[in-house]
Order: C-alpha cells, then sequence, then structure tokens
C-alpha cells in the first residue's frame, strides 16, 4: 500500500494527539531517490505521517529556517514543497525534498587542523652564542637566553655578557613569566613586555602586566572572513574547488546543497571555482569572485591586548632603567561583519592621555578601506588622522596610507622622548607581468613636527629566468636632499648543492657601489658551508671570507674581514643545552617547542620526526627533538627495527603537541622481554602431550604444551616453577634463567617434569 503527501499553506503542529487511531512506525527513508541508511520515527495518524522535529532536522529538513521548534511535531503534508511516498508493504518512506527546504551540508576543511591539546613536561633550555673579535684589542661577548618551562608557564630571560681589555660587564634585555591558555586563546605575561599596536599606534617596551587575546595557541583557527561557497549536488558526487585556477581542496558531499567553508589560499581578489557532477555525470563548474584580507577579522571574533606598568628606557644600554611613573595601555579589535572590522586603543601616564577608534571596510571587489582618528591630551595635545587603502589584483596592486598629526600630538613614546611624526605617508604600486616580471613603484614620506623632511621614492624591476636566475633593476631618489639618488643592477643565481652568486653593481650618491658574494650554505641535516664576499661602499673595498660547520649540538662560524686596512678575525659559536628527564643534551639553538626522547635506557634506537630520520638515541636513552611547530601536532616515533630481539615496546608513534617555547617528553615504554621456550618430558623421557596445560607460578600465567613437548614461557624470574595438568598427569618443573648477552630468547631443557611434590632443575 502506498500512501501520497502533498504541501499545503500552514504549518499545524500537535499540541497532543489523541493515542486512538496512531500507529507508530520505523520507517527506512530515502531522500530524492537515494537511500540514505536512515531509520526514521513516524506517526501515521488518520492517513498522515507526522514527525519530530528533531527527526526532521536529522533527515536533512531545514526546520531552523522553516520556523519549526526543536520540540514540536510536523505533519509531512504542510512542509512547503515537500513531496513524499509511504510504501507499507516495504516500510520504506521516500522524500522528494528541495533544495529551499532542506539543511545544506556544510563540509569545513578547517577541522582537519585541529589538533590535541598542548602539553608541556619540566626542563631548562639555555641557548647561547659565543662570539670572540680581533680588532686591535680581542673582545669576546656571551649571548644567553635561559628559559625554564613547566605545565605552568615559561620563565625566561636574556642578555648579553661582554669581556674585553677594558673591563667586563653584563646586559640584561628581558626577564619575563608566560603563562598561556589555548581555549582563551589568551596570554598573561608578568615581567618585561611589547605593548600590541595596531597600524596607526606605536609599540612600547615597559615592565609589568601584559593580558592579550593570541591567535598562535590555536593554529586550526582562521581570523579573516572566509568565504562560504555554496552549491548543489544532485547525486553524491566529489567536489573540487580552485581559486584562479590552482587547485585547492577536494572532498565529497551527499545529494542536494552544500556549503564549502575553505581558506581559499590567496590574498586579495581572485576566482573561485566548484566543480561538481550532474545526474548525468556531467562536469558542473559554477564561478564566483572573492576577496580576502587577512587584516580583517571573522564576524563575532575579537582581539585584545591591556598592558599596565612602568615604561621601559634605555633598552639595550641599562638593565634596569624603568620610569617611575605608572603606564596603561589598551587595544581592541572586533569583527562586525564580513566587511567591517572596528578597533579601538588608549593609553596614558603621568602628563598624557591619548585615545582613538579606527575601522577596516572591505569595498566588495574594489579593496579594503582603512581610517582612524586619535587624540590626547596632557602635556601633548592635538590629534592625528590617518585613511590609507589597499587593493591586490592578480596583475595590479595599490597599498596607499597616510597619516598626519595636528597640534602637539603624543602618545606613550613621545613621554620618552621619541615624538610622533607630523606626516607619514607611503604608496606602493606593484605590476606583475607575465613570465615573471613584476615592476614596483614606490614612494615614502616622512616628516617630524620640527626638523627636515624626508621623501623618497623608488622604481624597480625583477625578472625571473625559471627557478634558478632573477634580474632586479632598481633606482632610487631622495627628493628631499641635493645628489641623494642611486641605481643598481643585482644578479642573482642559484646553483646546485645549496651554492647561490649574488652579484650587485652601481651608483649612490655619486659614488660607485658593487658587492660579489658566493655563498655555499650547509645542509639542514649538518655539513659545512662557506661563504667570500668582496665589494666597494663609496670609497671603502672589502673582503671577507668564512667557514661554518652546522651540527646536532650546533653551529661553529669562522671570518676573516678586511675593510679598508683594517684587518679582523672572528669565531662564533652557538647551539643550546638542554635539562630535562635527568638528561643534559646538546642542540642547535631551540627556539620554539621540541621534544625529549626517552627509550627507558636503550641507546642506538632511531627516531623520525613526521617520518624523517631525526637520529638515535645516546647511551642514556635520549634524543633531542628540536624544531617542533607549537600547538601544532607533531609525530614522534622510533624504529623498532633498531631494538635488541628481547625488547618489548607499546607504542612505537607518538603525536606531541608542545606548548611554545617549552618542552614535551616522548616517552616510549620499553623492556627486556624475559622469555624462552622450554622443552619438557615426562619422568621416562617422552614429550608431554599437546594440549597440556602449564600454569607459571611467578607471573601467574597460563600456557599450553604445543608439539614436541614445547611450550613457551614470558615474564620469566631468575628462579622459575612450572606446574603441568592433563587428565592424570599432575606434575611440576624448576629452572634457572639468566638474560642471555646476545639478547636471544633461549631454549630450555629438555627438563623432566617430576611430580607434584617435587620438580627437576
Amino acid at each position: 500500500m502506498l500512501f501520497y503527501g502533498a504541501r499545503a499553506q500552514s504549518l499545524p503542529l500537535t499540541a497532543g494527539m489523541d493515542p486512538d487511531g496512531i500507529h507508530n512506525l520505523i520507517l527506512e527513508v530515502n531522500v530524492n531517490g537515494q537511500p540514505t541508511g536512515l531509520l526514521g520515527h513516524f506517526r501515521d495518524v488518520d492517513g498522515r505521517l507526522w514527525v519530530d522535529a528533531r527527526e526532521l532536522a536529522s533527515i536533512g529538513v531545514n526546520t531552523q529556517r522553516l520556523g519549526i521548534p526543536d520540540t514540536a511535531e510536523v505533519s509531512l503534508d504542510v512542509i512547503p514543497d515537500l513531496h513524499y511516498a509511504y510504501d507499507a508493504g516495504r516500510q520504506v518512506l521516500t522524500l522528494d525534498i528541495p533544495d529551499s527546504v532542506r539543511k545544506p551540508y556544510t563540509f569545513d576543511n578547517r577541522s582537519l587542523q585541529a589538533t590535541m591539546p598542548a602539553s608541556a613536561s619540566r626542563g631548562f633550555v639555555l641557548n647561547y652564542d659565543a662570539f670572540a673579535q680581533t680588532t686591535g684589542a680581542q673582545q669576546f661577548a656571551l649571548y644567553n637566553d635561559s628559559r625554564y618551562f613547566d605545565p605552568s608557564g615559561v620563565l625566561n630571560n636574556t642578555g648579553i655578557a661582554y669581556l674585553s681589555a677594558r673591563g667586563q660587564r653584563y646586559m640584561r634585555y628581558d626577564t619575563s613569566w608566560g603563562h598561556s591558555n589555548p581555549a582563551g586563546p589568551s596570554t598573561i605575561q608578568f615581567g618585561d613586555t611589547i605593548s600590541s599596536a595596531l597600524a596607526w599606534t606605536r609599540a612600547i617596551r615597559l615592565g609589568g602586566l601584559q593580558w592579550k587575546s593570541d591567535f598562535a595557541l590555536r593554529p586550526d583557527l582562521v581570523t579573516f572572513p572566509v568565504p562560504a561557497l555554496t552549491g548543489s549536488a544532485v547525486v553524491p558526487s566529489a567536489v573540487e574547488l580552485y581559486v584562479n585556477n590552482v587547485h585547492q581542496f577536494t572532498g565529497t558531499v551527499p545529494s542536494g546543497p552544500f556549503v564549502l567553508n575553505t581558506v581559499p589560499g590567496i590574498t586579495g581578489a581572485g576566482q573561485a571555482s566548484l566543480v561538481t557532477h550532474d545526474a548525468l555525470g556531467r562536469l558542473v563548474t559554477t564561478s564566483v569572485p572573492l576577496y580576502v584580507d587577512t587584516r580583517l577579522l571573522a564576524p563575532g571574533l575579537s582581539s585584545y591586548s591591556v598592558e599596565a606598568g612602568f615604561l621601559r628606557r634605555n633598552y639595550g644600554s641599562a638593565s634596569f632603567d624603568y620610569d617611575p611613573r605608572p603606564a596603561f595601555s589598551g587595544s581592541l579589535r572586533r569583527g562586525l561583519t564580513d566587511s567591517l572590522t572596528v578597533e579601538g586603543h588608549a593609553e596614558a601616564t603621568s602628563g598624557v592621555v591619548n585615545a582613538g577608534a579606527g575601522a577596516l571596510l572591505r569595498l566588495g571587489m574594489s579593496g579594503v578601506l582603512n581610517g582612524s582618528l586619535s587624540a590626547s591630551s596632557g602635556h601633548l595635545p592635538g590629534t592625528q588622522l590617518g585613511v590609507g587603502y589597499q587593493l591586490i589584483e592578480p596583475a595590479f596592486s595599490i597599498n596607499a596610507q597616510t597619516i598626519r598629526s595636528f597640534g602637539s600630538y603624543g602618545d606613550l613614546a613621545s613621554r620618552d622622548g621619541a615624538p610622533v611624526a607630523a606626516a607619514t605617508d607611503q604608496i606602493t604600486i606593484a605590476l606583475p607581468f607575465r613570465r615573471q616580471q613584476t615592476l614596483a613603484v614606490n614612494y615614502i614620506g616622512y616628516r617630524l613636527q620640527q626638523g627636515p623632511a624626508s621623501k623618497i621614492g623608488s622604481l624597480s624591476y625583477t625578472f625571473n629566468f625559471g627557478t634558478s636566475v632573477s634580474l632586479n633593476l632598481s633606482t632610487y631618489r631622495d627628493f628631499g636632499q641635493h645628489n641623494a639618488s642611486g641605481a643598481f643592477v643585482s644578479i642573482n643565481f642559484g646553483m646546485d648543492h645549496h651554492t647561490s652568486v649574488n652579484t650587485t653593481a652601481g651608483r649612490q650618491d655619486g659614488l660607485p657601489d658593487y658587492n660579489v658574494d658566493v655563498i655555499r650554505a650547509p645542509d639542514y641535516d649538518g655539513g659545512w658551508g662557506w661563504g667570500v664576499q668582496m665589494g666597494n661602499t663609496g670609497t671603502a673595498p672589502y673582503q671577507q671570507a668564512q667557514l661554518e660547520y652546522l651540527g646536532s649540538i650546533g653551529e661553529i662560524t669562522t671570518a676573516a674581514q678586511n675593510v679598508g686596512r683594517r684587518r679582523s678575525a672572528s669565531l662564533d659559536a652557538s647551539g643550546a643545552l638542554v635539562l630535562m628527564d635527568g638528561s643534559v643534551q646538546g642542540s642547535r639553538h631551540v627556539y620554539d617547542g621540541f621534544a625529549m626522547v626517552s627509550t627507558d635506557g636503550f641507546a642506538g634506537i632511531p627516531v623520525l620526526h613526521d617520518n624523517r630520520l631525526i637520529g638515535t638515541t645516546d647511551r642514556s636513552g635520549h634524543l633531542l627533538v628540536p624544531d617542533l611547530n607549537a600547538y601544532e601536532s607533531n609525530q614522534i616515533s622510533i624504529d623498532s627495527m633498531g631494538l635488541p630481539a628481547d625488547a618489548r615496546v607499546g607504542l612505537t608513534s607518538l603525536q606531541i603537541v608542545p606548548q611554545a617555547q617549552s618542552g614535551v617528553l616522548a616517552h616510549f615504554e620499553v623492556a627486556r622481554y624475559r622469555a624462552a621456550s622450554v622443552i619438557l618430558q615426562t619422568p621416562d623421557g617422552r614429550p608431554l602431550p599437546p594440549g597440556a596445560r602449564v600454569h607459571h607460578v611467578e607471573s601467574g600465567k597460563d600456557t599450553i604444551v604445543g608439539y614436541d613437548g614445547m611450550t613457551f614461557i614470558e615474564e620469566l624470574r631468575n628462579q622459575n616453577h612450572l606446574v603441568v595438568q592433563n587428565g592424570s598427569l599432575n606434575c611440576t618443573a624448576v629452572f634457572d634463567y639468566r638474560h642471555p648477552v646476545d639478547a636471544s630468547l633461549p631454549t630450555i631443557g629438555p627438563l623432566p617434569c617430576g611430580s607434584a611434590q617435587g620438580g627437576v632443575r
């Protein structure tokens, strides 16, 4: 029997139904001729099918668009443009749902980048850079970047020690403690810090507290507006995305409407093309224009930064010079729509208060306009106005920005002696041509409130010959100074074995200028590198040669230089020491996250990072794996083929997600496998029958006898007792075990199995 339904003009919902005449049905559901594999719960009320709103949504009907509450029941007959056929004999319900009321399938490939929560172990890192130079008098400098880390955060200190014949001193740069919260995502930092700045504000150094949003903690989070690309597939199809004719994504979608939220991988204007299949299997291509600007924030997303403390003065020449007057700074940005992001900033200290607001507005496909207005009061009253525009097209781009200050406009940096510029202008126009050619025009203007103006214009042309040779022609002119101009031509050759040749020749301020250098960089895996350089800057000729070696525990560089008639030589050694899990490991500089591999004392075990061999564990069973991506999943594995035959390992691969500037202990549990094959015989010398039950007393484990009286026993002790039962047979055997020097699995016996009261060794 078949029942058919069609649409009506309203959506009557059941407030309560008489149980008489109601039949509960569990039906297989097909949608638009395609089986869904779903079983739905329906109610047959006087020949009409009713369904719960949640059930209807799971089938694919957009109940939210139709205004159906989740707690309601609705008749299929009254849903607009929906038709159905109920086959009572086969218990199948076939629905014909138009795209207008169907819930689109959403595919968000950004979720594929989500990682496990980040973690950190406990340890200490010391990055160092020791530099010695001879320039008449010997000089030595030792830079250090030391940090202690644990799950609660990172304590960091940087500085440099100077040693020379004239004396010695230590210069402290920054000391701070920071803690990050990826759920925020936010970071809080105590100590020396740099305030966050907007495009129309200036950053400052201060000692105190900073609390800010930190999107680097969430690599899976896309902060800028992502275009939602929509389409419809008649049948389940593969969908492909091309942006500017470059393949970006491939996936599968069911029949019906779909939405593809994907990062297009471009900045500026582009053309997105969605390719699907129609009912006849033909390709259907839908093209839509898009414009992406990473400076905008996605709707509803905010970023912020709040700092409070004391301004840092004479940074780099004084270790503890802070202004005694407290200072405050705060910035906030929020995405209101896909096209509008607003921002605000305020800062204050004794005698200066500054506040302002700005916005970025996307003009469809015509670029992004930005503007800002701020004012200051107190000892430095005035205003500042900024306007900018950016348009990036495949064949043309322009970036223009101007900022003007009026009166005695000032900010926190002005309070510390760095006045705000009265005018800052910048405009860049780039014209990419075919065959990898680019023509760029740039102008920069800068004028202080009191002082000379600088107006520099430049023109450059770049031509790439394949991927190994490039030619660049450039010229510049400072319109604010007489005879301040220059022109250069440079050719760069990329050669095999990481070798490059770079040549530059031209004139600057009326004087010749040229440079030739040949550099062979060491391989990432380690090895030798070298470089030679010669040139002439104005009237000072110079020559330099250097030799470097990059190893697993650091880098050593030696250089000799001759500038005019002044000769010097230098030696530089850089690397890191890591203390973790009771082991001290040498390494190259450890900038961010890393892992300390432990194999429980097993040496010589190969360690791989993302299937690339890093090295082997040392005598203590440790190996440091540097250069991991913080807050991203990194695969660390060991090659079990390098383990001895008697070694037992649980997991051979781990997913490591380190916190920033911290290390994670990648512990691979490896244990000695104490096992042997034991041959058991009856007292008269015959092999025990197959299938006899064997109980190992020390481990409590049971096994059975195989052919020829052989059984396999694990978790052996120095002395072992076996109890054998098989029908009327009940006997014991006792034997000693010593771990073989060659790590093999020995065969013990034959051993006679004595009476239950005794045994044989």
